[in-house]
């Protein structure tokens, strides 16, 4: 999944239009996870959504609010709107509002790194954040980043793209053939000292061999499932041929 990060003085102005300018990310700066973010690093001007409370939306929760990335010197700013016209929008403004009132309220995004690299920063290891796609901006309890803050409250998109089969499929795919290698790894070992694996690692084999089987199976060609079918048979049979490659010769016996 798309990664977090987060980062408060306050001041409020109109209570009116639920509108919001919040900092989320700070330049040049170490934060909480070890990262450091570039100048350069966001697209100003960027449209980007509010989600709901903690990065809830990523689970299904309505956005609550949208918003405009714009880059301010050393920081980053989210220059938004509630959504006042809904009850989630105008229940987490309220929220937003009292805590920013109180120093309380931190922010956070939710992003995917386009380019990063390994280097040292004032004598330490970091990974520098070079590039970002932000999807959303959250009000979050704590966040990971160094000075983030409500700038104002003056009255205070589109949902997520969900993934691909395609997407999703390659992600099964790679924990798939990574669990084989392991197992194959533990096999081996296991049957040098002249054992094998016991009773609950070998249950939890034949539970990954049946769902294999069953994907298999469901997604032959007939499948009710007209649209996309070949690239749905072509990603069980990848799915069934990694696993196999991987651990199929020390698997115990039945």
């Amino acid at each position: 999944m798309t990664n977090t990060k987060a980062l408060a003085s306050v001041e409020i102005k109109n209570a009116d239009k639920g509108e919001v300018e919040a900092v989320f990310s700070t330049f040049d700066v170490k934060d909480h996870d070890g990262d450091v973010t570039l100048k350069g690093a966001f697209q100003d001007g960027a449209p980007v959504r509010i989600s709901a409370f903690n990065h809830a939306s990523w689970d299904g929760a309505l956005p609550v609010g949208k918003g405009t990335i714009r880059v301010d010197g050393d920081r980053v700013v989210m220059k938004g709107q509630f959504f006042l016209n809904t009850t989630h929008g105008r229940d987490t403004f309220e929220t937003v509002k009292a805590l920013s009132e109180a120093g309380l309220q931190e922010w956070s995004y939710g992003f995917d790194i386009t380019e990063s690299e390994r280097g040292e920063f004032k004598g330490e290891s970091v990974r520098f954040i070079k590039s970002v796609k932000v999807h959303e901006v959250s009000p979050v309890l704590l966040g990971a980043g160094i000075g983030t803050q409500t700038l104002s409250v003056k009255g205070h998109a589109a949902p997520v793209k969900p993934r691909t089969f395609s997407e999703e499929g390659e992600e099964v795919l790679a924990s798939v053939v990574a669990f084989g290698v392991r197992a194959a790894e533990v096999v081996a070992m296991r049957q040098a000292k002249g054992r094998g694996l016991g009773d609950e690692s070998s249950a939890l084999v034949e539970r990954i061999r049946a769902e294999l089987k069953q994907l298999e199976e469901v997604l032959t060609p007939g499948s009710t499932e007209e649209t996309n079918a070949d690239e749905n048979d072509d990603t069980a049979a990848e799915l069934q041929r990694e696993w196999l490659r991987s651990i199929a010769a020390n698997l115990p016996k039945e």
